[in-house]
């Protein structure tokens, strides 16, 4: 395996050199034949469907459609088109010395991601990856073995075509990925997505530095003045449109002056969909009439995602204590605000520490499509080097280039 890996490391030199054009073909490429081998690759994730005997939430995310695979290969297009990130200028400026210094992107080199179902990552990744001139190592989740191999089977043919295909391999055995845990000399760093779970059992078991994508724990806060009607829509929105994905609402926070009225307008959208709710307290009186499944919140609660027809409710009695509810139990992911108080919005903004803070829209929004990214290695809810939806510039770093004529430091 250490063999294997090296020999990825050496080759991914050969990334660094592609000129733009040619990564832009090279991802269209990938386009074309995932469109034309549409339908084996459906039939391979009807394999994954039969065996998968998780709920039905979960079970969205490994599902591929046709509508589906027509936005990967949509995403890979735009992928293809974006500015090429390598040795672009981030800043520039000349010291005191008369020294030209320039900042200079270039890619962080070997990287390993792993994912739980989502097949169409596995070729998003490798195009953001080349893009980036990243050389790659990928491990699906084993609940999408099938559709998985068959997206890198046709990706890897194109792969080699270019000659690029001992740049990039995916892994299916855990034992490989515990392998890999232990070259922290070779593999830069580790983009994790999945579970809480996946995420501590990599964090124990590696120096590799990960850049994490923890669980999606969004909130939206209802403020005193906020547009009733529009804030219902928002909601149902953010809740029900795709509950098994991190960027959905999980918990909503309403302002205690607007509860009476603004549970009257979305109690009757949340029995369209049979939400379960999970409520403290003193919400609990205006769900007593509804033809909901509610039982009473703990501290626990509020720390839950329940990637389901599920949410928690508190009311609060003004937006302080909103943002001390978010920043206390958040997973750094999405946060919102509905409300037309400026002053509000403001503090908001400003103290909520999650990566993405969204004022009077949904925070479904989370998505590096929706950026403009073309796509996303993950969304990261780390503090240090990228927060949020990753795209190509997010997996990259940085270097000097510092030009003289003969200077030296007296």
């Amino acid at each position: 395996m250490r063999n294997f890996v090296q020999n990825i490391k050496k080759n991914s030199q050969k990334l660094y050199n592609l000129n733009p054009k040619l990564k832009e073909n090279i991802i269209l490429d990938f386009a074309k034949i995932l469109k034309e081998n549409s339908n084996f690759i459906l039939e391979e994730n009807l394999k994954d469907l039969h065996d998968f005997k998780k709920d039905d939430a979960l079970k969205d995310r490994l599902l591929l459609n046709k509508n589906r695979l027509e936005d990967l290969c949509l995403s890979l297009e735009k992928i293809a088109y974006l500015k090429d990130p390598i040795g672009s200028i981030i800043e520039g400026w000349v010291n005191e010395d008369g020294l030209l210094i320039q900042k200079i992107r270039i890619p962080i080199g070997l990287i390993c991601v792993i994912y739980e179902a989502r097949p169409a990552l596995s070729a998003e990744i490798i195009a953001l990856m080349l893009k980036s001139s990243n050389a790659c190592i990928l491990k699906g989740g084993s609940e999408a073995k099938n559709t998985n191999a068959a997206i890198f089977s046709l990706i890897n043919k194109i792969l080699e075509k270019y000659h690029l295909n001992d740049c990039f391999s995916m892994l299916f055995s855990k034992d490989d990925v515990y392998s890999i845990l232990k070259m922290d000399d070779l593999i830069d760093v580790i983009i994790p997505r999945g579970s809480s779970k996946m995420i501590q059992e990599l964090s124990k078991n590696t120096k590799i530095p990960l850049i994490k994508q923890d669980k999606g724990l969004c909130h939206i806060f209802v403020d005193y003045n906020a547009s009733l009607e529009q804030a219902v829509n928002i909601i149902i929105n953010a809740k029900c449109q795709r509950v098994s994905v991190c960027n959905a609402l999980e918990t909503l926070l309403v302002h205690e002056s607007v509860a009476k009225n603004f549970f009257k307008l979305l109690i009757p959208r949340l029995e369209e969909f049979k939400v379960k709710i999970h409520v403290c307290k003193n919400t609990f009186s205006f769900f007593e009439n509804s033809n909901l499944e509610y039982i009473l919140a703990d501290d626990e609660t509020f720390y839950t995602e329940w990637l389901a027809y599920e949410l928690s409710i508190k009311i609060v009695k003004d937006c302080q204590e909103a943002i001390e509810h978010i920043n206390k139990y958040s997973s750094y992911h999405s946060e919102a605000i509905l409300s037309n108080d400026f002053n509000n919005i403001e503090k908001f903004k400003k103290t909520i520490q999650s990566a993405c803070v969204y004022v009077n829209a949904s925070t479904r929004f989370s998505d590096g499509s929706k950026f403009g990214f073309g796509g996303e290695v993950g969304i990261s809810t780390n503090k240090l080097h990228a927060r949020g939806p990753m795209g190509i510039n997010e997996i990259c770093t940085y270097k000097y280039i510092i030009d003289g004529q003969g200077q030296i430091r007296i």
